[in-house]
């Protein structure tokens, strides 16, 4: 199957699954739809009534995605239609860099990035804005990846983590000092338009709304889920919900730091290997994890493992058991927050369970690197 032929097959299952979800939301006690969806759409129903996206509680985003989806207030699936043509417009930037058509087809058809999309999670537009700058990068448009960067950040602060591997990768394939210097005249430029735009827009938008800065950004780095979490965290969190010590939180955010850093460092050469890692560590010991957080990881490791020592058998195989271990614990999450028993303790047990397997992924993944450079893919 051709990748062109994949992406619209692609699309079309999405599409579909779009429709259906409105007769299992309508006759249906659990819903399709994602709850997420719906604070979007009343946040731009806010701002179409004049008032803040902010007035919407649990509204945590840029008001710029309220203001894309406005036609929510309309055509109740204009998000989620256009989230899936975002997830393909992705893959078609996916197609320039990826040679391997099963790597794309683990991206176009894995159930759980179709329903991520179809359920009406916006994180696809970041899949899209990842793939745009690695093909800038590519194409040493720093000028135009770096707007995209710091329009990205902005949209979604996780990939900050990503600016160490961006700055020390720009200008490594050069031989000149003059380029391989720390401040050479490229990175100094990437640096500035992605830290100046994301700056204006922060500047812009706290004057326009008081609670942009904190709903926006702030609130991520305080925040307790003791619910739908995938994080092994979770049980700490739920048995001491307000009680939470600073010293717990900063143990808890040590092995993050450690991996986005020195996964920056080591690999920077192979940018879409380091970004893998790096989120991967993020999203695995992040206090609160999830299923949108999957997609950020999942959304580089058809780029990333392309010159990987694992064979397509392998690959196929370690994505199904992932993708087992993942239902499986929906099934708990299913009893808790459905049908309201108390089943904390054996959701505690998926969650190490869940946490160990990432991280045995995370470990094979390294060990089956074959050290390349990203500079030095073709691509169309």
């Amino acid at each position: 199957m051709s990748p062109k032929i994949a992406i619209i097959i692609g699309l079309l299952i999405r599409l579909g699954l779009i429709a259906y979800a409105e007769i299992q939301d309508k006759y249906f006690n659990l819903k399709y739809t994602d709850i997420d969806y719906s604070v979007y759409s009343d946040g731009a129903q806010y701002v179409v009534d004049g008032g803040s996206p902010y007035d919407r509680h649990t509204y945590r985003y840029s008001p710029i995605l309220a203001y894309i989806l406005i036609p929510n207030v309309w055509i109740s699936s204009f998000g989620k239609i256009l989230f899936s043509f975002v997830d393909m417009l992705a893959c078609i930037f996916m197609q320039k860099m990826v040679k391997s058509t099963f790597l794309m087809n683990l991206w176009i058809f894995n159930p759980l990035t179709i329903q991520v999309s179809t359920r009406g999670s916006s994180d696809t537009i970041i899949v899209l804005l990842i793939y745009a700058m690695l093909y800038l990068l590519k194409k040493e448009k720093y000028t135009w990846a770096a707007i995209i960067y710091g329009f990205m950040v902005h949209l979604r602060i996780y990939p900050i983590i990503y600016a160490i591997p961006l700055y020390f990768f720009i200008d490594s394939h050069q031989p000149n000092r003059i380029y391989m210097g720390i401040f050479s005249k490229n990175k100094v430029k990437f640096a500035f338009i992605s830290g100046g735009l994301f700056i204006i827009l922060l500047i812009l938008f706290h004057f326009i709304y008081e609670d942009f800065l904190f709903q926006t950004y702030l609130y991520h780095f305080t925040r307790k889920d003791n619910r739908h979490n995938f994080s092994p965290y979770f049980y700490q969190i739920y048995l001491s919900f307000q009680s939470i010590t600073r010293i717990q939180a900063t143990l808890t955010f040590l092995p993050q730091f450690l991996i986005v850093i020195l996964a920056g460092l080591k690999y920077y050469r192979d940018l879409p290997f380091a970004m893998l890692i790096q989120t991967l560590g993020f999203v695995v010991f992040n206090k609160v994890q999830t299923a949108q957080y999957f997609v950020w990881w999942i959304a580089l490791i058809p780029l990333a493992l392309q010159n990987t020592k694992m064979n397509n058998k392998e690959i196929l195989m370690l994505s199904i058991i992932w993708l087992i271990l993942e239902i499986q614990w929906n099934f708990g999450s299913y009893y808790l927050e459905i049908q309201g028993q108390d089943v904390f303790t054996m959701i505690f047990i998926q969650c190490i369970i869940f946490f160990l397997s990432n991280t045995y992924l995370m470990i094979k993944i390294i060990e089956n690197r074959k050290p390349t450079e990203f500079y030095k893919i073709k691509m169309d």
